[in-house]
């Protein structure tokens, strides 16, 4: 019998991509042996929406500039495409009937121990595979404890990578460019060439 395939769905803002995000996507690739990565960046975040978000398309690009470091790397433009605030659950359901595979939905730890509090978040628990790292800035223990909640109240799969913190935040990124200062390793090389030819984040 022919093995399934396993899919990673990892959205966000990528606003803009940066070695966080790259760390993590190599490391479910390779923890969860994905076949397929698919970085899918948000029309606009729920959570964000009073927030100025970079247009898709310079998004996309930046994005891009990453895919040839891993062949399981590829990028979907369907929730820029869908427009309006990206409700993971309905992404979620659209590529469930679109693949014949596993899925698994990637995202950071802060995101992940919030995911009860998101719309529909109890089907989201109980229905997909979910992928997470530990991040620098977060309360892992207290983390921990949410996510074992989580797996008793709603049998929610939760993969926490071994993968080590990476330091890296859109956030500050983005107030570097603001204040001119330099990236210094933050992004992929190709992710900073194309912030510099395009003149982003001024």
């Amino acid at each position: 019998m022919e093995k399934k395939k396993r899919y990673g769905i990892y959205g966000g803002s990528f606003d803009p991509i940066h070695i966080g995000h790259v760390a993590l996507a190599e490391s479910a690739v390779r923890e969860c042996g994905l076949d397929k990565l698919i970085f899918m960046p948000a029309y606009i975040s729920p959570f964000k929406q009073d927030r100025h978000v970079t247009d898709g398309r310079d998004r996309c690009g930046m994005i891009e500039t990453v895919l040839k470091s891993n062949s399981a790397f590829c990028i979907s433009t369907y929730e820029l495409k869908k427009k309006g605030p990206s409700y993971t659950i309905e992404t979620l359901r659209h590529w469930k009937s679109m693949l014949d595979g596993d899925l698994y939905f990637i995202l950071g730890f802060d995101s992940a121990v919030q995911v009860d509090k998101w719309f529909q978040g109890e089907e989201i628990l109980r229905n997909y595979h979910l992928v997470t790292a530990r991040r620098p800035d977060t309360d892992y223990a207290e983390g921990i404890k949410i996510i074992e909640s989580f797996r008793e109240k709603y049998g929610a799969d939760i993969t926490i990578l071994k993968m080590l913190p990476v330091d890296a935040s859109s956030t500050e990124i983005r107030n570097r460019l603001k204040e001119g200062r330099p990236l210094t390793g933050l992004v992929p090389a190709g992710v900073e060439e194309y912030i510099i030819e395009h003149k982003l984040y001024k």
